[in-house]
């Protein structure tokens, strides 16, 4: 498998893990540690929901599938590019597209770090994506 057909499961999986149907965008917060045979994956899932003034956020788990799908993608970046990866920010529009941004350094919450500014992006999520769409417009 190569990094496209990676990420691109990856977007499969985590999308049909969102089991609303009016979900507008969906965050996928990821980290991923490797330890000898196995792997932890922490997430934070989020998707943005409704329309116009009625948008609200709601939290998702993720498939069994998109964690396999996502160990694949670790796996496919450390024996194909040598490069391994800490987790990612994963963003998938109703339309469609979607943006991988990696974490090349070790993973925060796995490792018991408290990192503010990811937790205020995440907490205010709906506020950000209220800020896109006007700007946008």
């Amino acid at each position: 498998m190569d990094f496209t057909e990676a990420q691109n499961e990856v977007v499969r999986s985590v999308a049909g893990s969102a089991d609303m149907a009016d979900w507008e965008r969906l965050l996928a917060d990821v980290e991923i540690l490797e330890h000898p045979g196995d792997y932890q994956i922490d997430y934070i899932c989020l998707a943005v929901c409704g329309e116009g003034d009625a948008l609200e956020l709601r939290q998702f788990r993720l498939s069994a599938a998109a964690r396999d799908a996502i160990t694949s993608l670790y796996r496919q970046r450390k024996e194909e590019a040598g490069d391994v990866i800490g987790g990612f920010e994963l963003t998938i529009d109703r339309s469609g597209r979607f943006r991988f941004a990696f974490l090349n350094g070790p993973p925060q919450r796995i490792n018991g770090n408290w990192d503010a500014e990811r937790a205020k992006m995440l907490n205010n999520y709906l506020d950000i994506y209220r800020a896109e769409l006007a700007a946008t417009r």
